[in-house]
């Protein structure tokens, strides 16, 4: 028998039709990649009134056979909204009044189960809302539990009964660095703080209160930041000095326990920005090497990497020089970042850096700074460590370097790199002490090689290398150097001082000679009137 067959597809049914012995077969077939399942209903919903105002609810979690997206809530039989959690605090109610809940799952695909049980609570009235009522207790605080970060804190805790909470904190017992409050009130409660000082211990108290109006606090709770993590410590003072035949290179040797060795890469094109980007002429302890393998008129850049005991490199510290043709004038202070043009052929972001997107570090705790004042004040005696958030640049071929300036020697200058860490979070350095005292001048170079541009950022590093001083003598030894540095200013406003006091002495001896004239003639005048 010759059957003939006809095949029409529709996302649900397909009917098949034959010439001899007509029959239609409906069939439900699911369309290859769609999902018709919908999620299982939601099951034990719970509305706690917490307040005049608010309803929490609570459910446990459907499945699906992919996956559930959300819940789709209703109040009285109206949708208000869809969450991704189990939970769900309605706000903004009327007072002593009764609402019900039902619940609903969806999927990615918009299938949508069954609404779950109904679920119902009154908001509390507006009179025990005051406390007035013995129905009211005294919320405990409990569970309180801190997770601090470098710059910042988790904090978290839980009450007997919903509450809406405030958190303070701040160095000393007033809690005088910020307060932080929640909207809805809630048993599980959660609190984050960030700006903080790394290794720095805080003081923080909480406050709470619940729908019916009655509080409690906790105080004197404690956390301490996290340390900021030293970089791998460079070499120091890294120079290189052009002679005759030869470019000589200096430097002084990490301090450290865990130093192994150096390492010192060459280019003639710029400096390289790892330990192996270019050429190594020198690996050792030493801590001088004569490069004599050069060219007359050609400029070497040079960068000299610390390696520690785990093989791990510092950031990176740079030197360059060039022996000059017989004959040449050689200009002083050449530029590091030859034919780079300033901002802004840079990156926006690159362009948007300021002195104080860079952090400044010592003893694993951050330099707090004051806007307006590109001005670092930092211990001389101690290791320095200067870092920029990965996230403040592009992700572009770039060379991020900084350039000290001697107080007294201008012309004696250290750079050094910051390179990204393994975590890819920080462009980060760290330097031995400074060592001299005095104010130190900051270059910072961003070098955007996609633009061809070069931003530069000028600030400050005021250096005190008095290592054993308390705080207070620290803050007058700063001080008298800011003040020696200053000298002139200050010399011209005593001058322009004592002008003036001696044009207000001068203006005051008058007014009293004028004074005493005027008590002469009245006394000559009353003695003619005596005659």
């Amino acid at each position: 028998m010759l059957v003939v067959l006809t095949l029409v597809s529709f996302s649900s049914f397909t009917t098949i039709s034959a010439v001899e012995d007509q029959f239609n077969v409906n069939l439900s077939v699911t369309a290859p990649g769609v999902d018709g399942a919908s999620p299982s209903v939601p099951t034990g919903l719970m509305a706690t009134a917490v307040s005049t105002s608010q309803i929490n609810l609570s459910w446990s979690a459907s499945t699906d056979n992919v996956a559930v997206t959300g819940y789709k809530i209703y109040r009285d039989s109206v949708y208000i909204t869809t969450v991704g959690a189990t939970n769900y605090s309605d706000t903004g109610l009327s007072s002593n009044t009764l609402y019900a809940y039902t619940v609903s799952a969806i999927d990615a695909a918009a299938n949508e189960s069954a609404l779950s049980a109904s679920a119902s609570a009154t908001t509390f009235s507006a009179a025990t809302g005051g406390g007035s009522t013995g129905g009211s207790i005294l919320p405990l605080i409990y569970d309180v539990i801190s997770l601090p970060s470098q710059t910042g804190a988790l904090i978290t805790w839980k009450t007997t009964v919903a509450t809406r909470g405030s958190l303070s904190w701040g160095l000393t017992s007033n809690y005088e660095q910020g307060i932080t409050s929640e909207t809805f009130f809630d048993t599980v409660h959660s609190a984050t703080i960030s700006g903080l000082l790394s290794g720095t211990e805080y003081l923080f108290g909480i406050k709470v209160e619940s729908g019916y109006g009655r509080m409690n606090s906790l105080g004197g709770q404690t956390f301490k930041t996290l340390p900021i993590t030293q970089a791998n410590l460079n070499a120091n003072h890294f120079t290189a000095t052009a002679k005759k035949e030869s470019i000589l290179l200096k430097w002084n040797n990490p301090t450290t326990p865990n130093f192994s060795e150096v390492r010192i890469i060459r280019s003639s094109s710029f400096y390289p920005a790892d330990p192996t980007d270019g050429e190594v002429i020198y690996e050792g302890t030493e801590d001088v090497f004569d490069d004599s393998d050069v060219d007359i008129g050609t400029r070497y850049y040079y960068t000299l990497f610390a390696k520690d005991l785990e093989g791990n490199y510092s950031s990176g510290v740079l030197a360059s020089a060039r022996i000059p043709i017989p004959g040449e004038v050689t200009p002083k202070g050449e530029d590091s970042f030859p034919n780079l043009p300033p901002a802004p052929n840079v990156d926006p972001l690159i362009a948007s850096l300021t002195f104080f997107d860079f952090d400044f570090i010592q003893d694993g705790k951050l330099i707090a700074t004051t806007r307006g004042d590109e001005s670092i004040m930092i211990d001389g005696a101690k290791d320095l460590t200067v870092s920029l958030d990965y996230r403040k640049v592009p992700e572009v071929l770039k060379t991020i370097a900084i350039t000290l300036t001697h107080p007294v020697e201008k012309d004696r200058t250290f750079s050094f790199l910051l390179r990204v860490n393994k975590e890819k979070t920080l462009y980060t350095a760290t330097i031995g002490a400074l060592g001299d005292s005095g104010t130190y001048k900051v270059n910072i170079s961003v070098v955007d090689y996609r633009n061809r541009g070069l931003k530069n950022i000028a600030g400050e590093l005021v250096a005190s290398a008095q290592a054993l001083l308390t705080g207070d003598q620290k803050f007058f030894s700063v001080l008298m150097i800011v003040l020696s540095e200053k000298i002139w200013y200050i010399l011209l406003l005593i001058i322009f001082i004592l002008v003036v006091l001696k044009t207000i002495k001068e203006l005051m001896e008058q007014k009293k000679k004028r004074k005493n004239i005027g008590l002469l003639v009245c006394e000559i005048d009353e003695e003619k009137k005596v005659y």
